[in-house]
């Protein structure tokens, strides 16, 4: 049965994590009407064989394989949408022979796909819900839906910055950096009207989820409302995030950065403050995605080495296995990596922008300005000369990151939307005549 006060809510998502733990949450209370969102393993006898299988297993469970769903009562309430086009565009993304601009344009073609047919077929689920939880540019035809049955809350999750804030920083960067412009993608390929779909969005919804200050920030400097914006920091699953023992400098001091190789999170001026910091006992992993190709990374190569997207666990290990975590970011939402690192003991040095509510500058790591290579060097610096401090931030980085549990995150967003129900009215009370 429903928590008492919790409305019907559908959930409409792309493959969000935080949208993905608040379905799991409803489901659990008994709120969740149904659940909206491209290919998921539910667990299937067909699934459980292709994962058996010799090659196509491995490739299967480090792949699509990853995105499961273990709660029966969730599975039950799981709808797929776009299963093929997404399908196909994950594998066209991880081809090694086709040129990155083919890749690019087909991937763009076919996540349109998914998109349409994801936000299509929430419309079927809208009748008798109280509420609709969307991603950003899957929201409009489920929001529109509503409406049209006369009523409910719309909940737009908005995983990053303001559109035309990102476009902003975008074009500017482009002109500082234009050689790692190709690393950072422009809207161009975005079909007609979808801007304008996206503003709609947001006049429509009723609340606006975000992950950050900041985030929050870019909607208000484009004219939103700060009452519509929520800022809910997202969570971090701390059974995989673990510490394990403090590292006291040995062979060598290992620098880390997690997420895709894009100037969007600032890897140019990672890639010179780290050249600026190297010793022969230091080493930079780069994790990630490479973005437009590695053309503008080449001039580094001798300065770091690149590991491709890696499951949790493999990344929990390798956060382990460093000293300190770095990601001078242009545009983020938050940053999950952030609070990923800091869970399994790491010292930050990151941006305000996006993380700047979970650093506290001097305490779990440094927090830097933009575009500041010379700053990262001198954090580097400073954490490579004097082990005690890195040990002590690190400490303090598990502390923080446990206040930040996927349940605090799901227990907000749910009391937001409980507090977006109309209140019920309270009975007339009846006057006893003598």
């Amino acid at each position: 049965m429903p928590h008492a006060h919790a409305p019907r809510t559908l959930v409409v998502n792309f493959n969000a994590p935080e949208l993905n733990q608040l379905a799991v949450a409803l489901a659990a209370n008994g709120s969740l009407d149904a659940y909206v969102r491209p290919y998921v393993n539910k667990g299937r006898a067909w699934e459980r064989a292709l994962a058996a299988l010799p090659m196509a297993g491995r490739a299967y469970s480090t792949t699509f394989g990853r995105r499961r769903i273990t709660d029966p009562r969730l599975a039950r309430l799981t709808h797929e949408a776009g299963v093929l086009p997404d399908v196909l565009a994950a594998t066209i993304g991880r081809m090694p022979g086709l040129a990155v601009s083919t890749k690019h344009q087909l991937t763009t073609t076919l996540y349109k796909s998914v998109r349409e047919s994801v936000a299509q077929a929430a419309c079927r689920h809208v009748d008798g819900i109280d509420c609709v939880v969307a991603y950003e540019g899957f929201a409009l035809p489920a929001f529109d839906a509503l409406r049209q049955r006369g009523g409910g809350a719309a909940v737009l999750n908005y995983p990053v910055s303001h559109h035309r804030s990102r476009r902003k920083e975008r074009l500017e960067e482009n002109e500082r950096e234009p050689l790692f412009a190709s690393t950072w993608p422009d809207f161009d390929d975005w079909p007609v009207g979808h801007e304008e779909r996206l503003d709609a969005e947001i006049a429509q919804a009723d609340a606006i989820l975000l992950g950050s200050t900041y985030a929050a920030d870019t909607f208000v400097a484009e004219g939103i409302e700060r009452r519509k914006l929520q800022v809910i920091p997202y969570g971090v699953d701390l059974q995989t995030f673990t510490p394990g023992r403090p590292r006291h400098r040995k062979s060598s001091f290992n620098v880390i950065y997690a997420g895709q190789l894009t100037q969007r999170k600032g890897i140019a001026y990672l890639l010179r403050g780290y050249r600026k910091f190297a010793r022969r006992d230091t080493q930079l992993t780069m994790v990630g995605a490479l973005v437009g190709g590695d053309g503008p990374l080449r001039p580094y190569a001798s300065h770091f080495r690149h590991m491709p997207h890696q499951t949790r666990p493999a990344l929990a290990e390798m956060y382990r296995n460093s000293d300190v975590f770095v990601l001078p970011t242009l545009v983020e939402g938050m940053g999950l990596v952030v609070l990923e690192a800091m869970a399994c003991g790491l010292p930050v040095i990151v941006t305000a922008n996006g993380p700047g509510d979970l650093v506290r500058d001097g305490i779990e790591g440094f927090v830097v300005p933009t575009r500041d290579e010379e700053a990262i060097c001198d954090r580097l610096e400073r954490l490579y000369r004097d082990p005690d401090l890195r040990i002590a931030m690190g400490r303090h980085a598990i502390r923080r990151a446990q206040e930040f549990s996927w349940g605090a995150y799901t227990a907000k967003v749910q009391g937001l939307l409980a507090g977006l129900m109309p209140r019920p009215h309270a009975p007339a009370l009846r006057v006893a005549h003598a």
